[in-house]
């Protein structure tokens, strides 16, 4: 029996060529969207679960909650929280460990190699049991600057694995070059995993002995700090002791009065500062809800974008079992007496639906091995546009072999399944006494509501992918308050006291207008916050309580390279020799400016911004400062317009200035990069140089939402071919069975116009009523997405949208009818009145 069915099957594909073409095909396009996805979201939601122990790992974030100030959330902790919370729960908490991160140069003979190392508490290979090569947890780590690689950093070195003893040659350490011998050599890390870590030293506080902002400290946000639960104590468990400790013994409590006085009134701790637990295994995907404007240690993922294209690939691949179900029983009449012999012959109705289903498990099986060649094809593409390194390897992996092989299975069982029990349940006596069709008007009408549903979807895949194509060009466009074109960022992190010379030979290049020096370059979107109080009282009331307010240090000439003018007074200027920030010593006070922009204005409570010049603002930058208010500048987009505008302060301090913004004048582009590199080659000559064009970094900000955008491009396309192929063959049956009818109409003096036209009107209004449907669907989805942006295309923009991509699907089914229309619709009407 099992071989009947086999033959019958082979011959049933064979007999219907272009029914299985489209069924094959539409299947294995559905089902390679299917295996992509599932590749990406396999690698991002299997991250660190390979680390041993890892349910027993969190991680420490932070969110600020303070009155009358925007929401600060970081994933990174204060200095001090590690040891403190350690110690006091002790029953949960077996140990903990925190990150620094630094950017060095590795010098090694005549060159420099930059790199990235992570400085650890002593205790990291007992929180992270990370495997070695050589050496071991217990040897690796015994004393301060003691240093472990991975294996591919031994022999991008060395040449060779076995390198334990051997140093290397990093700039800088506390400023200076160090040497640091090499401990131990771990295995590389997966791909899936959030730590950075291939470089790991054994930190030593007295690094950091002159500044309190990176360890000593209860509030300044520099480290991540992670910890090893007790066996069977839960993250739940610990976020209760660490709320416990928070609002009852921690040093934040009195911290919090002293700093913000009565706005700390009738608060606990955690009402204002909020130190929230996520294990190590969430981090990856649901770390950026804890992030706020900050990174992490590795970019991280999007639970919602997978969560998206989950549904996505569910989606496509329905549309592919659509097709199959639409044209199985469009075909039902075919095969009408194929079933009524089968049972005369005593098959029962259970027989004949399994045969119906094992066909179309047979076909997906067959699709599948087509949509793994499609895959293989594909991947070299969908790794570029995602920037990962996804692979096929279904020998070395037998649970994704299995997974696909079930996959199949239940496609087949999914899609073959209404078409085995419709056809199933034809009455032999009913079928072998008539010569009419066999279908009933329910089952034409619920293929329409399948080809309505197919339509709909796939409209409003391509509504969402213009929708965010949208946004993020007018992201990209948006103008951001300052002059960003012919801009070269570099980094000066390394160029120490050559940074003179360096500036020198920079402005002596013809092509260069300019260099001024910042913290850090627009669209960087560094978080800096400190305390800044009025001390003068003005127009509206008092003098201000302290404001914990963003700021940020620019050079003489930043603003006037960037063309940001003053509403009001004017901008740091070398002439007044009194604009910049100085080291004070203890009980004395400094003396420097300060500019504002309009956000700060609100926020001390002036009503203009020449009231606020000549008023003073105290603060602690670099010890206490007075900083007489010089200048107001409108709300300038510096950072990402994600993020909008925070009330900033801007001071002149040259011991933060970390980047070179470098204006230019000329077009040959290439020559001025040369020149660039090689005076920094001549002035920094063992450092390797960090240049990156500003309109690059801009259009970096954006670069999920381009993935999103072009992977949305790509699967609404699959979309519409897969719901286009089903329709071509919908069309391709009616017409085949409305044959005699078209003969008749062209005796009767119908045109080919009429004919075509005829069809066409039939297969228009699924399409139509698709586009009903998908327009209310796609506004309320794209609304509720739009609103995580504080800036944000035009609600109206959807009306053309809508209205273009609803045009362009009937044109698209017209054209998919249309072939088939014309084709039969030119036939001599006597072909068509013998047709049988």
């Amino acid at each position: 029996m099992f071989h009947n069915y086999l033959i019958t099957a082979w011959r049933n594909i064979i007999k219907n060529g272009i029914f299985s073409v489209i069924n094959i095909f539409g299947l294995a396009i559905g089902l390679m969207s299917c295996i992509l996805i599932m590749l990406f979201v396999r690698q991002e939601s299997g991250f660190d679960t390979w680390i041993k122990d890892h349910g027993q790992l969190v991680r420490t974030h932070t969110a600020y909650s303070i009155p009358n100030q925007e929401p600060f959330d970081s994933v990174r902790s204060a200095g001090s929280m590690m040891e403190a919370i350690r110690d006091f729960a002790k029953n949960e908490i077996e140990t903990g460990v925190r990150f620094i991160q630094f950017d060095m140069t590795v010098r090694q003979n005549e060159n420099a190699f930059p790199e990235q190392f992570t400085m650890v508490d002593g205790s990291f290979f007992n929180v992270f049991d990370l495997p070695f090569i050589h050496g071991s947890k217990e040897s690796s780590f015994n004393k301060p600057m003691d240093l472990v690689i991975t294996e591919e950093l031994a022999y991008k070195y060395f040449g060779k694995s076995d390198v334990i003893g051997e140093t290397l040659t990093v700039c800088c350490v506390a400023g200076n070059t160090a040497t640091l011998t090499i401990t131990g050599v771990m295995k590389n890390l997966p791909d899936a995993t959030h730590l950075n870590t291939d470089m790991v030293i054994y930190l030593q506080p007295a690094l950091f002995s002159d500044n309190d902002g990176m360890l000593n400290t209860w509030t300044s946000l520099n480290v991540y700090t992670y910890f090893k639960l007790n066996s069977g104590i839960s993250s739940e468990q610990l976020q209760e002791r660490i709320n416990f400790w928070m609002n009852n013994e921690s040093p934040l409590v009195e911290m919090l009065v002293n700093i913000l006085g009565e706005k700390a009134s009738g608060k606990q701790v955690t009402d204002l500062i909020k130190l929230r637990v996520m294990p190590v295994a969430d981090l990856h995907l649901h770390a950026k809800s804890h992030a706020g404007n900050g990174g992490d240690l590795t970019p991280m993922g999007d639970s919602k974008m997978i969560t998206t294209f989950i549904i996505v690939a569910s989606l496509v691949l329905l549309i592919a079992c659509i097709n199959f179900m639409n044209l199985s029983t469009a075909k039902a009449s075919k095969r009408a007496r194929e079933v009524a012999m089968r049972k005369v012959l005593g098959a029962s109705r259970t027989q004949v639906a399994i045969q119906f289903l094992g066909e179309a498990i047979a076909l997906v099986l067959l699709s599948l091995l087509f949509a793994l060649v499609a895959v293989e094809l594909a991947l070299p593409f969908y790794n570029e546009v995602l920037g990962k390194e996804l692979a096929l390897h279904l020998m070395n992996d037998p649970s994704l072999l299995f997974t696909l092989i079930g996959l199949a299975v239940c496609v087949g069982i999914g899609a073959g399944i209404y078409p085995a029990l419709y056809l199933s349940r034809f009455l032999p006596g009913q079928i072998l006494k008539s010569s009419k069709s066999v279908e009933s008007k329910s089952s034409a009408k619920f293929r329409s509501v399948l080809v309505v549903f197919q339509f709909a979807t796939s409209i409003i895949l391509v509504i969402s992918t213009l929708v965010v194509y949208g946004q993020t060009i007018f992201s990209n466009n948006m103008a951001v308050g300052y002059e960003s074109d012919n801009k070269l960022v570099l980094s000066i992190r390394n160029a120490g006291d050559n940074l003179p010379s360096l500036t020198q030979e920079l402005l002596n290049l013809s092509e260069v207008t300019s260099v001024t020096f910042s913290s850090e370059a627009p669209s960087q979107d560094n978080e800096n916050n400190n305390n800044f109080k009025l001390l003068e009282a003005h127009a509206n009331g008092g003098a201000n309580e302290a404001e914990l307010m963003n700021y940020h240090n620019m050079g003489y000439g930043f603003f006037e390279a960037y063309q940001v003018k003053p509403i009001a007074g004017r901008l740091f200027d070398e002439n007044f020799g009194s604009d910049t920030i100085k080291d004070v010593a203890k009980d004395t006070v400094g003396q420097s400016s300060v500019v504002l922009n309009s956000s700060a204005l609100k926020k001390f409570g002036f009503s203009s911004a020449q009231e606020a010049i000549g008023k003073t603002l105290e603060s602690d930058i670099r010890g206490t400062q007075h900083l007489t208010i010089i200048g107001v500048i409108p709300d300038v987009y510096f950072r990402s317009i994600k993020f909008g505008v925070r009330a900033s302060v801007y001071t002149l301090n040259p011991e933060r200035f970390r980047v070179a913004n470098i204006s230019f004048d000329t077009n040959n582009i290439p020559n001025l990069i040369r020149a660039i590199e090689g005076v920094w080659k001549n002035n920094v000559p063992m450092q390797p140089i960090n240049l990156e064009f500003l309109s690059e970094m801009m259009k970096a900000q954006y670069n999920d939402e381009l993935i999103t955008a072009q992977l949305f491009l790509v699967f609404s396309l699959i979309a519409i071919v897969i719901a286009c192929l089903g329709l071509y063959g919908l069309s391709a049956f009616t017409v085949e069975r409305r044959t005699k009818e078209i003969g008749i109409r062209k005796v009767m003096g119908a045109s080919v116009k009429d004919i075509v036209g005829l069809l066409i009107w039939q297969f228009s209004k699924p399409v139509v009523l698709a586009n009903l449907i998908a327009w209310p669907i796609s506004a309320y989805l794209m609304l509720t997405w739009l609103e995580a942006f504080p800036y944000r295309i035009d609600a109206i923009w959807l009306v053309p949208i809508c209205l273009g991509v609803g045009l362009l699907s009937l044109i698209i089914a017209w054209s998919t009818v249309g072939g088939n229309a014309a084709k039969v619709a030119r036939k001599n009407p006597i072909k068509a009145l013998r047709y049988e």
